[in-house]
């Protein structure tokens, strides 16, 4: 036996390496390294298991349930209860408020249409001047163009007429034709002239416009006014401040109330 073999050399002090240290037994080490990794997981708030068994074949227990967090001051939550509730009663009110307003517009609609009446009325210098100068105008312009079409001198016709005066005759029916169909086209298809929609003036009321009776009247009215000369029932009219013309045809003449 060597005798140097049972000899064994020992620091002065602990710690430098040259003795021997007994370590701990395997599953010591296991078992700290597990109890401090469960610590450390409480701590953290990251314990999701709770272990109360050990045996191997027993299933997990389900995961715990965080407390309710409590609702925000004023939120939907804490006022209704519950956020899709509320949000569904603030739609519905919306709803309903832009039904009430569609529902009281139509009513202000039909109330103005149904307020406005016309009463009875006079011959207006200001629309029969209106409708004079229109007249003529569309009068000069069917002139030109029949003119350029026959080329006859308008002129020189007018200073030299033949013995029959059928110059004259041609000029004043081509005025009056024009003059009848104005009045007549207007007041059959819109009710009014140029010149009595300006001055808030119609013939006859709105409902009497699509019959039939309503547009012989207008014809039998601009046929009259035209062969007195346009000047005998505007002078009457005013005298007696009535509208004589719309008495005799039935097309009566009529104005915003």
């Amino acid at each position: 036996m060597d005798p140097f073999e049972e000899f064994e050399f020992k620091p002065l002090t602990d710690g430098l390496g040259f003795h021997k240290k007994k370590s701990a037994t395997p599953a010591k080490e296991e078992k700290k390294a597990d109890t401090f990794s469960k610590n450390l997981m409480k701590d953290q708030g990251l314990e999701l298991i709770e272990e109360t068994s050990t045996d191997p074949l027993r299933p997990p227990l389900p995961r715990k349930k965080s407390a309710p967090i409590p609702p925000a001051p004023g939120s939907l939550t804490e006022v209704g209860g519950d956020g899709s509730a509320a949000v569904d009663e603030i739609l519905k009110t919306l709803q309903k408020n832009r039904r009430l307003d569609f529902e009281n517009s139509k009513q202000k609609v039909s109330q103005t249409t149904t307020k406005e009446e016309f009463k009875k009325t006079t011959w207006s210098f200001s629309a029969a001047l209106l409708d004079g100068m229109l007249v003529v105008a569309a009068s000069l312009l069917c002139m030109i163009i029949l003119l350029v079409v026959t080329k006859v001198d308008l002129i020189g016709n007018l200073t030299n007429p033949d013995s029959q005066g059928m110059i004259y005759l041609a000029t004043v029916s081509l005025f009056a034709g024009v003059s009848f169909i104005y009045l007549t086209l207007n007041r059959i298809y819109m009710g009014f002239t140029p010149g009595e929609w300006a001055f808030d003036q119609r013939i006859g009321k709105p409902e009497e416009l699509n019959r039939a009776s309503y547009s012989l009247k207008v014809v039998a009215r601009s046929f009259l006014v035209i062969i007195t000369g346009f000047i005998v029932f505007p002078i009457l009219s005013t005298l007696f401040n009535k509208d004589l013309a719309g008495s005799i045809t039935g097309a009566q003449l009529f104005k915003k109330a």
